[in-house]
């Protein structure tokens, strides 16, 4: 992975900025799947765990998992804070998701894609920890100026994001616009 694209731990108030709510709302977005209250969930390139603390409460269990030991740390402290007992943060390594074969019922990764140093790699990683039959969530920048975010020149544009979850398997159950992203579905089957 080129360092260069993975999130600055130095600007995790953005990710927690209230207004973020407007633009990226965890409710709106976690809906858009069918969460059920037995899932095993996973948050890949969790952050400060700003999606990982609302799916949490919908779920048995939660792993956050990042490549940044720094965001782990957040995470950790905001878990005590909140004496949340189902949230399991993981330290990952770039291309490679720290879980079991078929693990999880739901794996979501939001501002993530275009952080990818081996997308094709990251994709069979995310087929091989989902169930048969589980759910991907993937929410990304547009591939368009929107005055924030990472450059344009490195963001993946819906239809390419979804060719390349198709390409390894994956069927797209839904789409939906948001402000700044687009969101994508998808079950293995």
């Amino acid at each position: 992975m080129k360092r260069s694209h993975v999130f600055d731990p130095e600007h995790v108030a953005v990710l927690e900025a209230e207004d973020r709510k407007v633009w990226q709302n965890p409710d709106e977005i976690l809906t858009a799947v069918e969460l059920k209250p037995q899932f095993i969930a996973a948050d890949l390139g969790c952050g400060s765990g700003y999606f990982t603390v609302p799916l949490a409460r919908r779920v048995r269990k939660a792993f956050g998992i990042d490549v940044q030991r720094e965001m782990l740390d957040f995470l950790e402290d905001k878990i005590r804070k909140l004496k949340i007992r189902n949230i399991e943060p993981l330290l990952s390594k770039p291309d490679e998701i720290p879980l079991e074969d078929e693990s999880v019922d739901l794996l979501m990764s939001v501002n993530t894609l275009h952080e990818f140093g081996d997308r094709r790699k990251m994709i069979r990683e995310m087929r091989r920890v989902l169930k048969r039959g589980g759910k991907l969530l993937i929410v990304d920048f547009k591939k368009e100026e929107t005055g924030f975010g990472p450059p344009v020149s490195i963001r993946i544009s819906k239809i390419g994001a979804i060719r390349l979850f198709e390409a390894k398997g994956f069927v797209l159950l839904k789409t939906k616009e948001l402000p700044y992203n687009y969101l994508l579905v998808f079950i293995k089957d």
